[in-house]
């Protein structure tokens, strides 16, 4: 435990976890008067399910006697700490300092590392193997993450188009906290291997414009758990056969970790966006949760087209038609597929503006400059 609290790692983790939900929550209020979920949600999907989850990992790992030394556990936790700190979710994966911690110790006969070269041999003492099974048991986590818990409460947003056009995204930027217990060689005066603590941080950075959430987050977490299936083969494999190359070939999966969510996102960006506003009325990014949009079961993607028979061409010809039509409206609605559906309530004087719905609009404040696609 006392590993766990004082690992650099942690507090970086919980530094940037803070950043990202008082970032998002300041990004939503600026697009839509509103911030769609509170900060409690962001501390709420850091712990759960990745915990469960953790607890079948550490079972693996201590299982398979995973050892590592001081020098190992310092570097990754420095070099790990560094990286989330850059505030992006994305980075946060073992892949990232796995990969320079390889590289180091593959260029030990070609650099002259000085003053840290007993360091580096120390380093050089834990083999791939033990890389393999920690990135394959943590990307695995992800894949499963992503399909389970990704989609969940997303972020609306609104961005320009390169014509300058209003276009409404959502963005999917998560911490998961993913604490794994390894084993130290036999230290502070015991005889057996000391077990510690890795509090490993995964996250995810995207912003969803040509599909729903779901749909890039699913293809993610597919190609996530291949590469996990292959480090973890790897990592099996070793027990039987001598791999040859194999550190190498391990390298070459940490850069397609990167290379698949970038694949991903370029093809989403050359897609048709789906929450664009045009013939279809007023696209809806979002509900408030609570809001009587919500309760009238209005999903981000759908459009309202007409209110008691009046066309809507936008958010605020929808508000002038809401104040015509009181105390009781029937909304037409374009799902996804163009298909018509009819949704019916009336309206109180406690509903909130738009009825909680966030449409496909200018920003509320006019000093938010927005990203361009």
């Amino acid at each position: 435990m006392l590993t766990l609290i004082g690992s650099p790692l942690l507090w970086a983790t919980l530094v940037a976890l803070a950043y990202i939900s008082m970032t998002r929550i300041k990004r939503e209020r600026g697009m839509f008067r509103s911030r769609r979920r509170s900060p409690k949600s962001d501390w709420r999907h850091f712990v759960w399910p990745s915990l469960l989850l953790a607890v079948i990992g550490s079972a693996a790992l201590i299982l398979l006697e995973t050892t590592v030394n001081w020098e190992w556990l310092v570097t990754f936790s420095v070099l790990y700490a560094l990286i989330v700190l850059t505030m992006h979710p994305r980075f946060s994966s073992p892949a990232f300092p796995f990969l320079l911690m390889l590289t180091a110790v593959a260029l030990r006969d070609v650099v002259d590392y000085g003053a840290v070269s007993g360091w580096m041999d120390r380093l050089s003492e834990v083999e791939w193997p033990v890389y393999a099974l920690v990135f394959g048991v943590v990307t695995l986590a992800e894949a499963i993450l992503l399909r389970w818990n990704g989609s969940i409460e997303t972020s609306p947003t609104l961005i320009l188009s390169k014509r300058g056009q209003f276009i409404g995204g959502h963005v999917v930027k998560r911490l998961w906290f993913f604490p794994l217990v390894v084993f130290l060689p036999p230290s502070f005066g015991l005889d057996m291997p000391v077990p510690v603590i890795l509090p490993i941080p995964i996250g995810v950075s995207l912003l969803s414009t040509g599909a729903l959430p779901g749909t890039l987050l699913g293809r993610l977490s597919l190609y996530r758990g291949l590469l996990a299936l292959v480090a973890l083969g790897l990592f099996g494999a070793s027990y039987v056969i001598d791999v040859p190359y194999a550190a190498y070939g391990l390298l070459v999966v940490f850069v397609l970790y990167e290379l698949a969510l970038q694949m991903i996102k370029r093809e989403n960006r050359g897609t048709t966006p789906v929450f664009i506003n045009g013939n279809r009325g007023a696209v809806i990014i979002d509900t408030l949760p609570g809001s009587p949009g919500e309760s009238m079961q209005l999903i981000p993607g759908e459009s309202i087209y007409k209110v008691n028979g009046t066309v809507i061409t936008g958010g605020s010809s929808f508000y002038e038609a809401l104040q015509l039509h009181k105390p009781y409206i029937k909304l037409e609605v374009l799902n996804l597929n163009g298909d018509i559906r009819f949704v019916q309530r009336a309206m109180y004087e406690t509903d909130p503006h738009e009825l909680g719905i966030l449409f496909v609009a200018e920003p509320a404040s006019p000093r938010l400059r927005l990203r361009k696609l």
